[in-house]
């Protein structure tokens, strides 16, 4: 997590209540910011008005026929949709290729998805893009990522966390989870827990190594077994100045879209700092690009975008810093991914048993809400259990 939208209301509340504030990032920043592209570079606005301006219709075509894939879905309840089958068949990418989009407006749309979903187009349950396209709110494009948490987003739950005192313990990882209709053990660092209730509000990936006893239902195991997060990496370079600040192409945000591997970068400090001082630029590397990064050592991840970063902005070479960083959340053990990307086949399947759990046992986070992959998503899903669950048994 690192932007926020205008409508993300429920984080934004949260952070009221801990007294955060947030820092706007700029309105205009993507269409202000490089479009790289078979070594082509331009304004993202100028490449989008390309061929007569047929690349910007026919990228408005594709959001438009997300408007007619789904219209009357209920995304709380998408597996009941009269079409709900034939559309989890069928995948993202299938239906783009019906749209036969010119080549710079298909390259745009494929680079939209893969960040949006941290997957390629063919591994995305078109059931899931309906539901989600009809989740979301038609905001403007300013007000997508328009803000972050001044400071630091890791504020907001380092917040959390002191409010709620010592009953927070870290560092003790479930392994064993006893369950019956009165309620749960929890087995973790070495000690038990017992509890009315037990909210698993972490990914399914790490799950796969907790023990339940009894087993859990065939659907509930089939779902955490099945739902994969998608793979996401980021690389981050500190420059001494900011030099995708003042492009030739006449680019200012830092906000680029590329055919290179890392795909997309945006400068993280495009929200504060001197504008004529050091800066940051973040590679968010999404799909194949990610999964190929997740192999890498540290060290090689970095070296090989800060390499594609010279091509593209070739004035940025010899000006890096001796700051940067990097992780592949795919090689994170209580993670195991970006966030969590439905399959074709498995949304139907999959979505009734993640919203209501089984038994004793609910789940929480971004893969169980209707807003999925957001900070926003994981708050609303702790919301919806509390409500479901109400006040603690006395």
């Amino acid at each position: 997590g690192e932007s926020i939208d205008v409508d993300h209301r429920d984080l934004l509340a949260m952070l009221e209540r801990c007294d955060l504030a947030t820092e706007d990032r700029p309105p205009n920043k993507i269409l202000d910011g490089l479009t790289s592209w078979k070594g082509r570079r331009q304004t993202t606005a100028e490449f989008v008005a390309g061929r007569d301006g047929e690349v910007g219709a026919d990228y408005e075509r594709y959001y438009a026929a997300l408007d007619e894939l789904a219209p009357d879905l209920d995304p709380a309840h998408p597996d009941e949709y009269e079409g709900a089958d034939e559309l989890d068949q069928q995948s993202l990418a299938e239906f783009i290729d019906g749209l036969d989009l010119v080549p710079e407006a298909r390259f745009l749309v494929d680079t939209d998805n893969r960040g949006e979903f941290n997957a390629e187009a063919e591994d995305v349950s078109l059931l899931f893009v309906a539901q989600q396209w009809a989740v979301g709110e038609d905001i403007a494009d300013e007000d997508v990522e328009a803000m972050r948490v001044a400071g630091g987003n890791d504020r907001l739950p380092q917040a959390m966390a002191d409010e709620l005192g010592d009953v927070v313990v870290r560092k003790a990882p479930v392994t064993k989870v006893v369950h019956d209709g009165d309620g749960v053990t929890v087995t973790a660092g070495g000690s038990t827990y017992e509890g009315a209730w037990l909210v698993l509000a972490c990914p399914f990936t790490p799950l796969r190594a907790v023990a339940f006893d009894p087993s859990l239902p065939d659907d509930v195991a089939a779902a955490i077994a099945g739902l994969d997060l998608g793979h996401a990496a980021k690389v981050t370079i500190q420059y001494d100045e900011r030099g995708w600040a003042d492009d030739e192409t006449g680019a200012t945000s830092g906000f680029t879209v590329t055919d290179a591997p890392f795909g997309i970068a945006w400068s993280p400090t495009d929200s504060y700092g001197d504008p004529d001082g050091p800066g940051l630029l973040t590679a968010f590397l999404t799909g194949d690009a990610a999964q190929a990064a997740g192999g890498q050592s540290d060290g090689k991840r970095i070296a090989a975008v800060q390499d594609q970063f010279a091509e593209v902005y070739p004035q940025l070479e010899g000006h890096e810093t001796s700051h940067r960083s990097t992780i592949a959340w795919a090689k994170e053990r209580y993670s195991g991914g970006g966030y969590a990307v439905p399959h074709p086949g498995q949304m139907a399947a999959f979505w009734p048993v993640i919203r209501s759990g089984t038994g004793r046992i609910r789940f929480a986070g971004e893969h169980t809400e209707t807003l999925a992959g957001y900070m926003e998503s994981a708050i609303r899903s702790g919301h919806r259990i509390a409500k479901e669950l109400g006040s603690p048994e006395n």
